[in-house]
């Protein structure tokens, strides 16, 4: 038998429970290379459309000018080709919130499975305009990491759950997702011994949709470098204040972490970091509003 069981890290393992479900897969060149650091613990899958019913494979690894890829580890066409494009972090989930997920961090826990498919509309009956083929391969998709994670297909969600709320998303359209986690756990089966379901505290508020990290930009990044710079000289006096998440403000926000008891030490600013910061919420339009009297 496979081995189960939850996992940290990268999931290596991807292509091999995927042909051993029987799916048509294709292993994009460089996929094992691919991806926005690493995971943390792995607690799910999330579903997508591309909004496209001829998106490609490439344009998931590649990604879009305004945000780069990948943007999810698996890409499904609509004959029902399955290739994987990336083993790393994908750019596919954003802010968003479920109950055993900690807040705006779906990208790291979750494997994202982007469908070439318009979605139809968020109100179309189920399966409308999914052929049976690309359907077909979503649930065994699904199935296989749910079951080599030691997960019934409860952990299967979709966008439109996560982050519905918070970007108004309704993907995947035309997909009930209580029908698709019947039949996806039709075909995981039994689950000798189901991993636990964790249940993170989750942080409400203002801060609720805060998530900066690594390349975010922008006059929210601004007012976080300008309160590291003049929260503690000693390790963030040197920071430009200049709207770019880079190397230098992630290193200050770590050692932040690090001197902040219950944060953990990761270099993103989710709501947890956010609120202990007593960050200063900015919308675009204020930007204007904030003197940049600082010299470099």
């Amino acid at each position: 038998m496979a081995q189960t069981g939850p996992w940290t890290g990268d999931p290596g393992w991807l292509a091999d429970v995927l042909r051993a479900e029987g799916v048509r897969l294709v292993e994009d060149p460089g996929w094992r290379d691919r991806g926005h650091g690493d995971f943390k613990d792995i607690r799910g899958v999330m579903v997508h459309h591309t909004g496209s019913d001829n998106a490609s494979a490439a344009s998931i690894a590649i990604g879009r000018p305004d945000l780069p890829g990948p943007l999810s580890q698996l890409h499904i066409a609509r004959d029902g080709t399955v290739s994987v494009v990336a083993v790393g972090v994908a750019w596919h989930a954003g802010v968003g919130m479920y109950p055993w997920l900690p807040t705006n961090m779906g990208n790291w826990h979750m494997i994202g499975i982007e469908c070439a498919n318009s979605g139809t509309s968020p109100t179309a009956p189920h399966r409308t305009n999914w052929p049976d083929a690309q359907y077909d391969a979503l649930v065994r998709c699904c199935a296989a990491i749910n079951r080599r994670l030691a997960q019934n297909s409860s952990r299967t969600i979709g966008h439109k759950e996560y982050a519905g709320r918070a970007q108004g998303k309704w993907d995947p359209g035309a997909i009930n997702m209580d029908i698709l986690r019947s039949d996806i756990q039709a075909q995981i089966g039994t689950i000798p011994s189901p991993a636990p379901t964790p249940r993170p505290p989750v942080p409400v508020g203002e801060y609720a949709h805060i998530l900066l990290f690594r390349g975010s930009e922008g006059p929210q990044v601004a007012q976080l470098q300008r309160q590291l710079k003049y929260g503690d000289q000693a390790y963030a006096g040197h920071l430009v204040i200049d709207g770019l998440y880079g190397p230098q403000t992630e290193a200050a926000v770590r050692e932040f972490q690090r001197r902040t008891r219950g944060l953990k030490v990761d270099g993103i600013v989710g709501p947890a970091t956010a609120a202990a910061l007593n960050l200063r919420v900015v919308s675009p339009a204020q930007l204007l509003l904030l003197a940049d009297s600082e010299t470099d």
